[in-house]
C-alpha cells in the first residue's frame, strides 16, 4: 500500500493533539520581535508571543521558512512515505508557498546524500489559520485510512473548495500599521466603536462587515454559520456535516464563548478551540477572535 506523508506550515492551525494523532509534519515560519528571531510554535508559543506584541517598540515581523527547512523535512518523511502532500499557506498571504515548491523541486531533482526522493506536491489552499489546518487534517485522515494518493488529494483540494474563515479585529491599529488598513477607516471604526470582520475571498483578507461589541460579533457570526448550513442543506438534500474550530490571540475567554454557543445551537459533528496563530496575529494583534469551518 502506497503511503503518504501530510506537511504543513505553522500558518496553519492544527490542535497538537490531533498533529500528534495523525502525524501531520510542521515546518515553522519565523516570527522577530524588536530585533529577537524565534520559530513559531518552537522557540515562543502563541501564549508568550502576544504577551510580547503588547510591549514590543515595532511592529513584529514574520519572515516564511527557508527551503532548506522544507528540504529537511521532506527528507524525513521520505524515509517513510512514497509520496509527500504539502499542504501550503496561501501564496497571496504568504511566500511560504514558493518556499515549499521550490524545495520540492530540489528534492525531486536531487535527493539527499543516504535518502530518497518520492513525488512531492504543494498544495496551495488560499487560507490560513483553521481552514489551513483542516486541509490538513482531513488529508491526513484520509492517508491514515489507507486511501489512494489521489483520493487524499481530492478530498484535501474539496475542503479547500468547501472552507470558510470569520475574524473579530479587536483593533484596527496592528492591520494600519502593517499598511493593509488606510487610518482613516481605523479612526472612525474606533469612534463608533465598531469591531470589524476579516474574511478571505480568493486567497485575499478582505473586510466583510463590523459589529457593535463582541457580544453582537458572535451573533453575527452564529446567524451567517446558520446560513451557510441552510445553503449547503439545500444544495446536498441532507445536513451537512459540520467542523468548526474557534481561534482566539490572547482572548481565551471570548473564544470559549463563541466555542460554546456553536456547539449550543449548531450542534457541529467535530469542534476545538485553539490559539490563533502567531503568524497571522503578528498582523491583526491581540483581541482577535473567530471561527474557521468546513460544511459538506
Amino acid at each position: 500500500m502506497e503511503r503518504t506523508a501530510i506537511i504543513t506550515d505553522s500558518v496553519a492551525i492544527v490542535p497538537p493533539d490531533v498533529q500528534r494523532d495523525l502525524d501531520i509534519h510542521v515546518v515553522p515560519l519565523v516570527l522577530e520581535i524588536d530585533g529577537v528571531s524565534y520559530r513559531d510554535g518552537v522557540d515562543i508559543t502563541p501564549a508568550e508571543f502576544y504577551a510580547l506584541m503588547t510591549r514590543a517598540k515595532a511592529i513584529p515581523r514574520t519572515s516564511q521558512p527557508s527551503p532548506g527547512w522544507y528540504l529537511q523535512e521532506y527528507t524525513r518523511c521520505a524515509r517513510d512515505a512514497d509520496r509527500i502532500l504539502c499542504v501550503a499557506a496561501g501564496s497571496k498571504l504568504s511566500g511560504t508557498y514558493s518556499c515549499a515548491v521550490l524545495a520540492a523541486r530540489l528534492f525531486e531533482s536531487d535527493a539527499p546524500p543516504g535518502g530518497r526522493a518520492v513525488p512531492v506536491e504543494v498544495l496551495d489552499t488560499g487560507f490560513g489559520a483553521v481552514p489551513e489546518g483542516l486541509v490538513a487534517i482531513e488529508a491526513a485522515r484520509a492517508a491514515r485510512a489507507g486511501a489512494p494518493y489521489a483520493e487524499i488529494v481530492r478530498r484535501a483540494r474539496e475542503v479547500v473548495a468547501r472552507a470558510r474563515l470569520l475574524v473579530v479585529v479587536d483593533t484596527l491599529e496592528y492591520l494600519v500599521r502593517g499598511g493593509h488598513v488606510p487610518k482613516v477607516a481605523a479612526a472612525a471604526a474606533k469612534v463608533i466603536g465598531l469591531k470589524p470582520f476579516i474574511g478571505f475571498r480568493n486567497g485575499d483578507a478582505v473586510p466583510i462587515g463590523a459589529a457593535r461589541g463582541n457580544e453582537q460579533a458572535m451573533a453575527t457570526i452564529l446567524k451567517r454559520l446558520r446560513r451557510d448550513r441552510d445553503r449547503v442543506m439545500a444544495s446536498i438534500g441532507r445536513s451537512p456535516r459540520f467542523i468548526a474550530g474557534v481561534m482566539h490571540a490572547a482572548s481565551q475567554d471570548r473564544g470559549e464563548r463563541l466555542l460554546g454557543l456553536i456547539r449550543e445551537q449548531l450542534e457541529p459533528a467535530e469542534s476545538f478551540l485553539a490559539d490563533f496563530t502567531p503568524v497571522m496575529g503578528a498582523h491583526t494583534g491581540p483581541g482577535v477572535f473567530g471561527v474557521g469551518y468546513i460544511m459538506d
